[in-house]
């Protein structure tokens, strides 16, 4: 296993230089760095949910021991809250050793989830900068020793000061990486004629055709979509931040349930001979992984920066999605999808609906589903609504359903990450429109300055927390199964409790704050309008949230099969 054989040779290496703490903080991509560190009983391990805190308070103890100390984070806007730390540790000669998981060198520039560009991250603030080799079976131990021996001697050099060591990692984390993929197509770039859509339109003619809409901003884009989906017959699998899924436009052939159906196995069940893909791609993980697992169906990319992420189009079109949408819709003719294609997948979908609909109603509440369900529909006509990261976007995704209601959707997930989301929802309030977030406790604890700018600023917000009281998103890994890592180890460094009352907390900033326990009440606060800024906790358990997952999906399979 060689991630996990590289994180604590990595970690020893470290140890036996002399290094005594390491400053950790929750993530997916960086549990094999988790895993090791916790193994090596010779370090003091300090976790942080917040980097940008966990960056500050490790230049305190280096600077105050006159050792180096190590900081871990995960991927994407994570690595980046440490950017303010590192400068001071830079300008005061602080000895810091960083270690940024990453994505490996194929998901990198192609849209994959929760992905910036490390390399070079801290600029001129570091003394030195690599980006290491993803681990390999034979040469793990080796190479990480070296990283240690190395990262050691430029941080403790004259001047000390920060290095910065970029470490991608492949899945499975804890376990031998599979092979990684190959991009199918060179994307077309803006030195190459902008195809001829008509070609495009002929090869869906007839066809058994489904779209899949990631994220866009462009609200024209929702109509122009539905508009071609109309035209072809074609059920559309649509992200939450696709703009399909709640507005004016006709909802004819946008799935309710995509997300559920995908993981049901749906779209073996219902095959696709051809698939329009629209953005980066979408929330659900059963529809992307679907997709990079069948390059034998045919994908049609149309995303103006190219973004294929899965690997598996076999035709890349760097254009406008909305652009694009309009204009096929103008040329598609002939023959559409045959006629039992769309009504099967709507039958299908409504049918999932139903259920899972029916299943919340009897749940006991609170339970996160019926949370997202909650918030999703009862947000009124004329609003916005921001979702968190991780877990919200998700359940938006597979319970919130769809409706005819003039609303817009967004989120923080060009990056994924769960910092600044309440900041965010607040620059949205600040336009003047009925605005509201869904958002977990630790994208709260992230973001909790937000509070006091809320209260400065009297913008009109609701907040509803979701407070499982740490990393929920984890247990759906499985990082979580009994003997992957260490005992104590995924509780204390990946769900990270932190026993945080948020109604408190908002309390103390002026804000009006309250414990929803009852799915009537969440539904009045949600729908009714507020001149200032308000906090709802909804508190919840973590394994029961993944009960609840695993049961509907348990009755969706059973609809699908």
């Amino acid at each position: 296993m060689s991630n996990r054989r590289f994180a604590t040779a990595l970690a020893s290496g470290l140890a036996d230089l002399g290094l005594e703490h390491a400053v950790v903080s929750p993530g997916s991509r960086n549990t094999p760095l988790l895993a090791g560190f916790a193994a090596e009983t010779r370090i003091t391990k300090w976790p942080f949910i917040d980097e940008r805190v966990a960056g500050f308070f490790a230049t305190g103890l280096a600077k105050t021991t006159g050792r180096p100390v190590v900081l871990v984070s995960t991927s994407g806007t994570a690595a980046a809250e440490y950017h303010p730390a590192v400068i001071e540790a830079s300008h005061s000669d602080v000895p810091l050793i960083v270690l940024t998981a990453d994505r490996p060198e194929e998901l990198r520039g192609v849209g994959a989830p929760q992905t910036i560009d490390q390399i070079s991250l801290y600029g001129t603030a570091v003394r030195m900068f690599a980006d290491a080799l993803v681990p390999e079976l034979e040469t793990s131990v080796a190479s990480a020793l070296d990283i240690a021996f190395d990262a050691w001697a430029h941080a403790t050099a004259v001047p000390s000061g920060p290095v910065h060591i970029n470490l991608p990692f492949r899945e499975p984390l804890l376990d031998e990486p599979r092979a990684h993929f190959t991009p199918a197509l060179t994307p077309i770039g803006d030195d190459a004629p902008v195809p001829d859509l008509s070609i495009v339109a002929s090869r869906l003619a007839g066809r058994r055709s489904l779209i899949v809409a990631g994220r866009s901003n462009d609200p024209e884009f929702a109509a122009a979509c539905a508009r071609l989906a109309r035209r072809l017959s074609a059920p559309i699998l649509a992200d939450p931040l696709s703009g399909l899924r709640f507005g004016g436009h006709s909802l004819e052939l946008v799935l309710s349930s995509g997300d559920q159906l995908a993981a049901a196995g749906a779209l073996d069940l219902l095959r696709p001979e051809i698939v329009l893909r629209f953005g980066p791609v979408p929330t659900s993980k059963p529809v992307w992984t679907w997709l990079q697992t069948n390059p034998d169906v045919e994908q049609i990319l149309i995303d103006v920066q190219s973004r294929d992420a899965t690997g598996s189009a076999s035709t890349v079109l760097e254009i406008p999605e909305t652009a694009a949408a309009s204009a096929l819709g103008e040329v598609t003719a002939g023959t559409p999808s045959p006629e039992e294609w769309g009504s099967s997948w709507m039958h299908l979908d409504k049918e999932v609906s139903d259920r899972i609909a029916e299943y919340l109603t009897t749940a006991d509440f609170p339970n996160e589903p019926e949370i997202a369900r909650i918030v999703a529909n009862s947000v009124p006509d004329g609003s916005i609504l921001t979702i968190g990261s991780s877990m919200p976007v998700r359940d938006v995704d597979a319970f919130g359903g769809k409706a005819i209601k003039d609303m817009r959707v967004f989120g923080n997930r060009g990056a994924n990450g769960i910092d600044g989301v309440v900041s965010a929802a607040l620059g949205i309030a600040a336009t003047g429109v009925h605005s509201t977030v869904l958002v977990g406790d630790v994208s709260m604890l992230h973001d909790i300055g937000s509070l006091a700018a809320a209260a400065l600023l009297s913008l009109p917000l609701t907040i509803a927390v979701v407070n499982n009281n740490g990393g929920g998103i984890f247990h759906f890994l499985p990082q979580a199964d009994p003997g992957v890592l260490p005992d104590d180890t995924f509780e204390e460094y990946l769900a990270m409790p932190h026993g945080t009352d948020f109604v408190q907390v908002a309390r103390s900033f002026g804000i009006e704050a309250h414990n929803i326990v009852d799915r009537y009440h969440l539904s009045a606060m949600i729908g009714s309008d507020t001149r200032a800024p308000r906090l709802l906790q909804i508190r919840t358990e973590r394994q029961a949230n993944l009960e609840i997952h695993n049961a509907i999906a348990a009755e969706v399979r059973r609809l699908v099969r």
